[in-house]
């Protein structure tokens, strides 16, 4: 986990080391070990910072930031291993690449996600900041090291996938003494991952996710007993890559099924890797992709009932061409025709597959409607399920800030379709003001969710929308268990929003008017500043008592900044909202939004 001022922390480390270059008046140094002479560093690469140097033996830890391919990592690691060998080396990158395995192959020290919070390796990392090796001097102070070393100690806990880990030594020195034997068609049938070679090691967890996703009642220990649950895919295959893991290859994939208490199928996906043999170190990292698998039967099925329907198709137009021989043109046409729908129908279908990497507004899109805006959006999780949603129609804007069920993939899945249904009703209403507009985005969800008496509430909004008209200057706003904050010269005021969500209940409570969703409708001077947030801001744990932090809490807070900049309001902003949360937990997901009229 990098700091938020890295690359200001990078470019002093830069000048620090420029000062010591220069105070050494362009000598080199001898190693009295290998009687080579040592350059000390110029830090030429923008990648690379060097963070603490020993006199005799050279750099002391190095920092590889990775812009490019995993090839181009590989040469400036070998180039860097040639003139300062020994110097362990922390590879940075974003374990959302779809190149990362490539990565996680490569000889460096230890390795660190920039984006996610979470790094690698905890145990190898901590052995590092206590290495004898390290002996910074006067220019680059320990305590350099020191911060670096604190952004390690979220290691594992927030990932979004599961994580163990075990002793290589103890899979290759069984894979060189007992092979994997070729199992006989009923064995192989009925292979699990704990009667492969995987049974000789002891595994250890590393984080929660792993004992959800293996179903565990021990959270302290791990043996090899989970590997009966696990069946591979493709066994044979999955051998095949196991004999080979160490050897010819350092990472396998594997997608496995297991049977949970209640019966249920589940899907995982499995990663297993050796760093190297020296380091002894096997680790396992767990996704659980049964709603992948889901998704991938009904994109097959839903193929299977195209094809079958241009089959069908296909024999109509044979008949038609009997009927109609003298008509040949027509009957290519014709043919043409299908060709083409069936092409894109086709596409379309597999574009549905990708649906969950397309991103939902972003910042860009709210600053070209308001210019002078501020954005704070941290997911309790890499996924979220806060989204924003902007529009323009008859000269007024539109900003809505939509929370939905749940936080993390889920949560994400539901904003999808959230943005979707609420893109619908402001498209679909001629005048969309904001309770407008929740009342439209209520039936099209009961629409969507196909509601009948008796559906059980499993997925649902909370939501606030304003609307700002430059003509009359006023604010017109709507809240489904949402709110409005004004800050004028330093005070606030709350408008308070409808205490009803947007739901499958809502449709059927017979205590719910049709008109569920109150308008307000307020003034605004130049200068008034408006903030929406969701419901993970005011929910935070924090401060001295480890209280929620509340409205008043927030309100103080964002009226005690109001007279900056917005640039440098929501840094502000940001900073106090991190302080008050401190080591806690985040709660949910997080989003603050502001305008400034």
């Amino acid at each position: 986990m990098l700091t938020p001022e890295w690359k200001r922390t990078r470019s002093n480390i830069s000048e620090r080391l420029g000062a010591t270059k220069s105070r050494q008046s362009g000598t080199d140094k001898v190693n009295p070990k290998t009687g080579k002479k040592h350059t000390p560093p110029t830090n030429k690469h923008a990648s690379a910072v060097i963070l603490a140097e020993d006199g005799s033996n050279g750099s002391g830890v190095i920092l590889l930031e990775a812009f490019g391919t995993s090839a181009e990592a590989k040469l400036e690691l070998k180039g860097l291993s040639l003139r300062y060998p020994g110097v362990p080396v922390i590879l940075i990158l974003d374990t959302r690449r779809t190149d990362i395995g490539g990565f996680l192959t490569l000889p460096a020290s230890d390795f660190h996600d920039v984006q996610s919070n979470e790094a690698l390796l905890q145990n190898r990392v901590t052995k590092l900041s206590h290495s004898s090796k390290v002996q910074p001097l006067n220019l680059v102070s320990n305590r350099l090291i020191q911060e670096e070393m604190q952004l390690w100690q979220s290691l594992f806990q927030r990932s979004s996938a599961g994580m163990l880990t075990g002793q290589a030594l103890l899979l290759l020195t069984a894979l060189r003494q007992s092979p994997p034997a070729a199992p006989t068609p009923e064995k192989l049938e009925n292979l699990t991952l704990g009667d492969t070679l995987l049974s000789h090691v002891i595994w250890e967890l590393n984080n929660e996710e792993s004992i959800q996703l293996l179903q565990l009642n021990e959270p302290v220990s791990l043996s090899n007993q989970f590997l009966k649950k696990l069946k591979p895919s493709n066994p044979q295959q999955f051998l095949d890559a196991l004999g080979n893991l160490g050897t010819a290859v350092n990472m396998i994939h594997e997608e496995v099924q297991y049977t949970t208490e209640l019966g249920n199928q589940k899907h995982l996906s499995l990663s297993i890797s050796i760093t190297s043999e020296k380091d002894n170190l096997l680790l396992m990292t767990i996704l659980d992709i049964s709603q992948r698998v889901q998704l991938e039967g009904e994109l097959r099925d839903n193929l299977k009932l195209l094809e079958d329907r241009v089959t069908q198709r296909t024999k109509d137009i044979a008949l038609s061409h009997q009927r109609l021989a003298s008509e040949g043109n027509q009957r290519q046409k014709l043919t043409a025709q299908l060709r083409e729908s069936f092409a894109h129908i086709t596409q379309s279908v597999i574009g549905a597959k990708r649906i969950m990497e397309v991103a939902l507004p972003s910042r860009e899109e709210l600053n070209s409607i308001f210019p002078d805006s501020l954005l704070i959006d941290r997911p309790r999780d890499i996924m979220g399920g806060d989204f924003l949603f902007t529009g323009v129609k008859n000269g007024k804007k539109t900003l809505a800030l939509i929370d939905s069920t749940g936080h993390g993939i889920p949560g994400a899945m539901v904003s999808l379709m959230g943005s979707s249904l609420i893109n619908k009703a402001f498209t679909a209403l001629k005048n969309p003001t904001p309770s407008a507009i929740l009342e439209r985005f209520q039936e099209e969800f009961d629409i969507r969710m196909q509601v009948t008496q008796g559906t059980p509430q499993m997925y649902g909004f909370d939501a606030a929308i304003l609307t700002v008209n430059p003509d009359t200057h006023t604010i017109e706003f709507a809240g489904a268990r949402s709110d409005l904050f004004r800050i004028r010269n330093r005070e606030t005021l709350t408008v308070r929003g409808s205490r009803t969500s947007i739901d499958l209940m809502g449709k059927h409570s017979p205590n719910t008017p049709s008109n569920q969703y109150r308008l307000h409708t307020l003034d605004y001077q130049d200068g008034d500043q408006f903030y929406m947030i969701s419901d993970g801001i005011r929910d935070q744990f924090g401060g001295e008592r480890n209280r929620k932090m509340g409205r008043k809490r927030l309100c103080d807070i964002l009226a005690q900044h109001s007279t900056l900049p917005s640039a440098q309001r929501e840094k502000a902003i940001q900073k106090d909202l991190l302080i008050w949360k401190g080591a806690n937990a985040k709660v949910d997901d997080a989003t603050l939004v502001g305008i400034q009229c």
